[in-house]
């Protein structure tokens, strides 16, 4: 009951800042506090809920697998980027230990 009251006195507070005097004031002036108040509501503004329907078992599978497949793609894609890198890093290596590095002397670098 209060908060009824306290929407009907809140509506024509904001008629009242944005316009004259309007229906809302004078429906808010006419209630009393002692009086119960009745507030319609919309159809509109109940929102529906529909429940959805479960998903079924043979759905559920088929999208786990298609995820799983993707899953399993992403990795193979990051183990080919790692095993690529690790070749290039070790024929890196590999070609620096293979020669010797020489001074222009032809002398070999001292420690």
């Amino acid at each position: 009951m209060e908060r009824d009251l306290l929407i009907a006195q809140t509506m024509a507070f904001v008629q009242s800042v944005t316009a004259g005097k309007t229906d809302a004031e004078d429906w808010a002036e006419s209630i009393r506090p002692d009086q119960p108040v009745e507030v319609a509501r919309p159809a509109h503004a109940v929102p529906v809920v529909r429940p959805t329907p479960p998903a079924r078992p043979n759905d559920m599978r088929e999208e786990i697998r298609g995820r799983v497949a993707a899953f399993r793609a992403h990795q193979e894609l990051f183990r080919r980027d790692r095993d690529n890198y690790c070749e290039s890093v070790l024929a890196k290596v590999r070609a620096a230990t293979q020669r010797p590095s020489r001074t222009v002397d032809d002398q070999p670098t001292k420690r």
